[in-house]
């Protein structure tokens, strides 16, 4: 099998199949929450802590080897992010207690974290401007597929083999694309001649941080990813034990609000194709969230919040989202030519923070009864991403059009 070209579908499909690891990790075990939680003796709450390590492991492999791709190259860092995802994997597949299982669910939260961010530097490698942000839309599409059929598959797997043996399939899924990853992708850092040291990836991040338009687009990704994990962790908590939705139902559900991702994403390559900025596509997306967030959170706290109402409004919320990510994700690497790998680091570091308090939050304030915990979650949010948009974003993107400096970009700190 040959290396792939950059701009071919194959190309576009393996790192869109490469994000999804995260996805299947996390959305595949939703369905079967209650059956882990008796198999190990622990409430079905205590085993939805497994969805908050393997994002809290997820925001710290990025950090660490984020900034190592930049020396080392993008490759041989990717390729260890598989490996180690499939190794901790079937570890969880015999996991004999929750704490064991919590060790080894954060340990592939760190291979998984370490490939999606090595996805995000090869593509800001490759490309830049709107065909950048266009391939990043088309990446998130194909990754989206995974939460439409991740459930399903979950219920499926379980059937046959219980809990443990989507552990099982989701190692054998990180083999697989280890082996492909290895025949067909290529090196794209660029050459490095500079030597690795503490200081010198502290001073990298500090110079991202700085930066009004990059920091502010990932607080944007982040928070954006929040609104939308509170709802994964507490869905099947929410449809199944409030709602009323059946273990199949609930399935069937989450697979169509997460279609409203794959919709979003496909609908933001396609206008920015036909030229729409960036900034519309972000406002737009951002405000829309905000609002229906804060109507789900309404109709949660008046109790009226019924089935018919909440999947459409989930739906839409997604889409909007799906606008949003890849359009901020690429905002936030664009001006970082030359350490985009601590800025991808940076970005999924704080998206997955941001997306394990608001898991665990959704989750542990939980009463039972109603979804507010749940959507309270999502709205906080989303109104955040939305000020932060309005707030820091534009409006240094304004400050840096006055100036003349919008198109300058960041040099290697020293």
């Amino acid at each position: 099998m040959p290396t792939l070209r950059p701009h071919s579908v194959f190309f576009t499909l393996l790192l869109g199949a490469l994000v999804t690891l995260s996805s299947f990790a996390t959305d595949m075990g939703l369905p079967v929450l209650a059956a882990t939680a008796q198999s190990l003796g622990v409430s079905p709450a205590r085993a939805a802590l497994s969805l908050s390590v393997f994002i809290a492991g997820f925001a710290v492999g990025p950090l660490v080897f984020g900034p190592l791709s930049d020396r080392f190259g993008r490759r041989p860092i990717l390729l260890g992010g598989c490996a180690f995802f499939a190794l901790f994997g079937s570890l969880g597949a015999f996991a004999q207690s929750i704490q064991a299982l919590l060790l080894w669910r954060t340990l592939m939260g760190i291979g998984a974290g370490t490939v999606q961010v090595l996805v995000l530097a090869t593509v800001r490698d490759l490309f830049t401007g709107r065909e950048a942000r266009t391939k990043q839309a088309y990446v998130n599409m194909a990754g989206g597929i995974a939460p439409i059929i991740a459930p399903t598959l979950g219920i499926l797997v379980a059937g046959f083999g219980g809990w443990r043996a989507i552990y099982g399939v989701l190692a054998a899924g990180g083999i697989v694309l280890w082996v492909v990853a290895t025949v067909c992708l290529r090196e794209t850092a660029p050459v490095s001649a500079h030597a690795l040291s503490v200081r010198r990836t502290l001073a990298n991040y500090a110079c991202v941080m700085r930066h009004p338009v990059s920091v502010g687009n990932a607080l944007v990704v982040a928070l954006s990813f929040g609104s939308l994990f509170a709802f994964v962790s507490g869905s099947s908590l929410v449809l199944i034990g409030v709602l009323g939705a059946s273990q199949r139902v609930y399935g069937l559900l989450f697979a169509v609000t997460s279609l409203g991702l794959v919709t979003g994403a496909f609908t933001s390559a396609r206008l920015t194709r036909r030229g729409v900025s960036h900034a519309r596509l972000i406002g737009v997306g951002v405000a829309t969230t905000a609002a229906i967030t804060v109507i789900l959170l309404i109709l949660s706290a008046t109790a009226v919040l019924r089935l018919t109402t909440f999947i459409p409004l989930v739906v839409l919320a997604n889409i909007a989202t799906g606008v949003t990510r890849p359009n901020a994700a690429q905002g936030a690497l664009e001006p970082m030519p030359e350490i985009v790998g601590v800025a991808s680091a940076l970005l999924s570091g704080l998206q997955m923070l941001v997306g394990a308090v608001a898991s665990a939050l959704a989750v542990s304030l939980f009463d039972g009864r109603t979804a507010i915990a749940m959507t309270a979650t999502m709205a906080v949010c989303s109104v955040s991403a939305a000020l932060v948009y309005l707030l820091v974003v534009r409006r240094a993107e304004r400050a840096a059009i006055t100036g003349g400096t919008m198109g300058s970009s960041v040099t290697r700190a020293a």
